[in-house]
């Protein structure tokens, strides 16, 4: 059998451009039976999109480049392309790998990964998943006031300030000490994870229908271990809890089988873009593990490469996903329906699009009115659920969110623990 691909790429080694952004394909002719392989054409074009926004007559050019392939690999592929190629009947795959591995594993398969068969094994996986993930929502959402409107207005919950860094640098985020500031990255404290069981005994007496405990920082929640010790201490203490943590997920992938092994219930991921190229406008470095900084598309790659391992590891591991995106006007407004697309395939139950803050490096960028935040929503929601109802929630929150109070000032007031200045990042 053969079949003639195509692949997005830059220099001819690596599918590393978004289908949109592509310049160059590189055209493979794959022979399975004789099991070998040819380049048989380098074909430039004018990419098809243009400011991160979709030009359907551009589009159209470069599917027609490729007419003549039976599929195209690419790192990610939105809607509009694929409803272009479509048009051709080729076969949409997205992939981050070598050219030279894509081409073995076509060789080595029975199937072919662009056989009918194959496809509809993958949509099947896809289905599994997201049913399973599903049936996990429906039992936490009741529960839950960050997940429904009725939990909302009814459930209480409580955020633990234990984790003291982080290890990205979003341009929207200024993390700060501050007893009234309402908004994510602010806590009056940080405590140490032993302190929390009494944290909790005295969040229960504020508020009886305290029902999660959830870690939002001000830090990252998996920058440090700080937070997965506090939930080990909590579960033991207080098994009936749901227990609920944030994270910005580049260290998901390595610890999320600890999360699940502790019986945390769900994840929040902030997944501001799955084009690195827009990730690289909103989020200027990366911390990686041996505490070197990378910046720019190289860290945007690294963070969303991170972030989409480890989403679709907790939805298989049973956690319930729910993606926070923060809505940045002229950034990723255009872009958050592709982020809910990926998010649904991975395994995610809910979405969150939290209106731009206009602060830090991003002061001057204005919050998006209410006009674009509802089309946003609209076009996100064909893929996810989304959640309408947040409160841009402290660090240290606690109460019912749906009352307009929060309890954070009470339950602190006597409180002697750590107060720290500033954050580190690393």
């Amino acid at each position: 059998m053969k079949t003639r691909v195509a692949f997005a790429t830059s220099m001819g080694f690596c599918v590393d451009r978004h289908f949109g952004a592509a310049e160059r394909f590189d055209i493979y002719e794959v022979d399975t039976e004789a099991q070998e392989y040819e380049k048989v054409d380098i074909r430039l074009v004018d990419k098809a999109c243009l400011e991160h926004r979709h030009h359907t007559d551009r589009m159209q050019k470069v599917a027609d480049t490729i007419a003549d392939c039976n599929a195209v690999f690419a790192e990610c592929i939105g809607g509009g392309a694929r409803e272009v190629l479509a048009q051709y009947q080729i076969e949409p795959i997205e992939m981050e790998q070598s050219v030279p591995k894509v081409l073995q594993a076509m060789l080595r398969s029975k199937v072919s990964i662009i056989d009918p068969r194959f496809l509809e094994k993958e949509k099947e996986r896809i289905k599994t998943i997201t049913s399973e993930s599903l049936a996990n929502f429906k039992h936490l959402a009741k529960k839950h006031p960050c997940m429904t409107h009725e939990a909302h207005i009814s459930r209480g919950r409580i955020h633990l300030p234990v984790s003291p860094k982080c290890n990205i640098g979003c341009k929207f985020c200024t993390r700060k000490i501050d007893k009234s500031v309402i908004r994510p990255g602010v806590s009056s404290l940080v405590l140490k994870p032993e302190e929390s069981i009494d944290i909790i005994r005295r969040a229960k007496e504020l508020c009886p229908e305290l029902a999660v405990v959830g870690i939002a920082g001000p830090g990252d929640t998996l920058a440090t271990d700080n937070a997965l010790d506090t939930f080990e201490l909590v579960k033991k203490e207080y098994p009936e809890m749901v227990c609920c943590l944030s994270t910005n997920g580049y260290r998901l992938p390595d610890k999320v089988e600890r999360m699940a092994a502790l019986g945390i219930d769900t994840v929040t991921v902030t997944v501001n873009a799955i084009d690195p190229e827009i990730e690289a406008q909103i989020n200027e470095f990366v911390v990686d593990e041996n505490n070197i900084v990378h910046t720019g598309v190289e860290a945007a790659k690294m963070l969303i490469a991170h972030q989409i391992e480890g989403i679709r590891k907790a939805a298989e591991l049973g956690l319930v996903v729910k993606i926070n995106s923060v809505l940045v006007p002229g950034v990723n407004d255009r872009h958050i329906p592709e982020v809910a697309r990926k998010m649904h395939e991975l395994g995610a139950s809910l979405l969150n699009i939290l209106p731009l803050i206009p602060q830090n490096q991003m002061a001057d960028i204005p919050a998006p009115d209410c006009k674009m935040l509802e089309e946003v929503r609209a076009e996100a929601g064909k893929y996810l659920e989304v959640f309408r109802h947040c409160k841009h929630c402290r660090a240290d929150a606690i109460g019912i969110p749906g009352s307009g109070k929060d309890l954070h000032t009470e339950l602190y007031k006597d409180y002697d623990a750590e107060v720290v200045e500033n954050f580190s990042h690393g």
